[in-house]
């Protein structure tokens, strides 16, 4: 594996630099993404999350060049602008939220600066938050029947997974597993590698100028492209697979023993 062309290192957030449930980042992936813009590689977090559920460890620890957010549908510079943004279909969007209303499924619409829940706040409240601080992003529209209107980026579901994959028949979409009984749904135009594409050609790049982490199912198109494609000890088996190099797990300095491994710090 060559590293000397890379110039852009892109990470994952849950279970790749912030174990689920907490809140800060590993000390030692910490040190390791300071060893790496001191070498002059830039930084970019590239997440399920809508930016404004990024925990703020993120932010005051890492400063990241850019910031690919919600599933590559809204991607943001590092002075917090957004530069690229691609919404979901709304009539879509709302035959899938009566959808999960008719069946139970807890439900929640990635929008630009908030995230309204339609179905089953306390799901949203308990589970997805998972001790975060962050609990004023989460409005309670559970009562609202009123017709989706606003730009929506992302979807989120949890509840019963056979369920939750019945909405395909709304639409040709992405639906990511996320965790045990939640899945992600974005557009078939967006996608981490959507959002990291239009970053490459701001900057000049290519994949083959990339080193990205992740764990995830949604991580899969990322570590396939890039020059070089780390897999975390925790991630699911197939992302292994597929991976370049297989590091320890997130709470065994995943991240650090991976660059270090690879010569890059």
């Amino acid at each position: 594996m060559e590293n000397k062309d890379i110039k852009l290192a892109i990470f994952d957030i849950d279970d790749t630099l912030i174990k689920r449930g907490k809140i800060t980042i590993e000390e030692s992936a910490k040190h390791a993404i300071k060893k790496l813009q001191e070498k002059g590689i830039e930084v970019m977090i590239a997440t399920g999350r809508a930016f404004y559920f990024i925990h703020d460890d993120i932010h005051e620890s890492v400063s990241p060049n850019y910031y690919v957010s919600t599933n590559g549908a809204c991607v943001y510079d590092k002075d917090l602008n957004l530069v690229f943004k691609v919404a979901m279909d709304l009539d879509e969007v709302n035959q899938i939220v009566n959808y999960a209303r008719e069946n139970n499924l807890g439900i929640a619409l990635k929008e630009e600066k908030n995230m309204p829940v339609y179905n089953d706040l306390n799901v949203f409240q308990t589970i997805y938050m998972q001790g975060s601080n962050k609990l004023d992003i989460l409005e309670d529209h559970t009562q609202d029947n009123k017709t989706i209107t606003k730009d929506v980026m992302g979807l989120f579901v949890m509840g019963d997974e056979d369920l939750i994959l019945g909405a395909k028949k709304f639409t040709d979409d992405t639906f990511a597993h996320a965790y045990h009984q939640a899945y992600d749904i974005y557009s078939k135009d967006a996608g981490k590698i959507k959002g990291i594409e239009h970053v490459l050609e701001d900057l000049g790049l290519n994949w083959s100028n990339v080193i990205s982490f992740g764990d995830a199912a949604n991580d899969a198109e990322m570590i396939e492209k890039s020059a070089i494609g780390v897999a975390m000890g925790n991630s699911i088996d197939s992302l292994k697979e597929i991976a370049d190099y297989v590091t320890s797990d997130i709470t065994d300095d995943g991240v650090f023993n991976a660059l270090t491994h690879l010569k890059l710090i």
